[in-house]
Parts: structure tokens; sequence; C-alpha cells
């Protein structure tokens, strides 16, 4: 799966012409093994070493995401985090506090927020929606 995931995300890559590097190609595989979103010191540190800098890091994690081969979320502390768009579904996230275990959700209020934002006049919107609690395993340590 996650093969054919990188290879699907490789050509997105290449359809909008965008050159397939061994530094995105490493970036994409290291997000594609990924348990949960990783932020751009996390993707960078996963790298094999001297794969690339953590400038370059971030060019590139924005450069896919604004093709929407990533999807941006967001950690409560503001982090920007980056997962693979699995086939450009857009989905959020379900984060525990206290471990960072992530769940997967796929469900998004996208259209009634987007109709509030028309209401106010608002044009060519976008949403980052991450939701934050505590998971059953730390609930039950406290």
């Amino acid at each position: 799966m996650t093969h054919s995931l990188v290879d699907q995300c490789l050509k997105d890559l290449s359809r909008a012409g965008l050159r397939i590097t061994k530094q995105r190609r490493a970036m994409l595989e290291v997000l594609a093994d990924a348990q949960n979103p990783l932020s751009a010191e996390e993707t960078h540190s996963e790298l094999p070493n001297a794969t690339c800098d953590l400038v370059t890091v971030y060019r590139s994690l924005d450069q896919l995401e604004r093709i929407g081969v990533l999807q941006l979320g967001v950690r409560e502390n503001g982090t920007k985090v980056y997962c693979l768009s699995h086939g450009h579904d857009h989905h959020h996230h379900l984060t525990c506090r206290a471990c960072g275990r992530t769940e997967r959700v796929d469900l998004c209020m996208g259209e009634e927020l987007n109709q509030v934002g028309y209401s106010f006049g608002f044009t060519d919107l976008t949403h980052v929606m991450e939701v934050f609690g505590t998971c059953p395993d730390c609930k039950d340590k406290n």
C-alpha cells in the first residue's frame, strides 16, 4: 500500500510540473510510513542522513501541500503537520493530548463552514480542523 501511495504522489507531482527529486521521494516515503502526521522537523529527522537540509524540507512540504499531495494539519500548540492525502480524500484527525496518538476522522463540516464564511462575504475559503482530547488508554492511566 505504502509503495503504491508514494507512486501515486510522484505521478501527481509530475502532473503538477514539479520535478521528482530524491529529496521529495524520501520525504513522501517518510510520510507514507508515519503512524501520525509529522512536522517539518520530524520529517527531516526521519530522512536518511544528508538527504537535504531543513529549509528544503519546509519548502518541499509547502509545495506538496499546495498541489494536494499532502494534507496540512495543525497541532494544538500551532505546529503545522503533514500527512499524505491518501488519494486526495479530505480528512481530519483526532489527537490525544497526552500520548500523541492520532486517529483519522473521515468526517468534515467543510461545506457548513464555507457557508458561514460566504455569509460574511469571504471567498477562496480553506480550512484546517483538528480535534484534541484524551485517548482511552491515557484516561485509564489517570
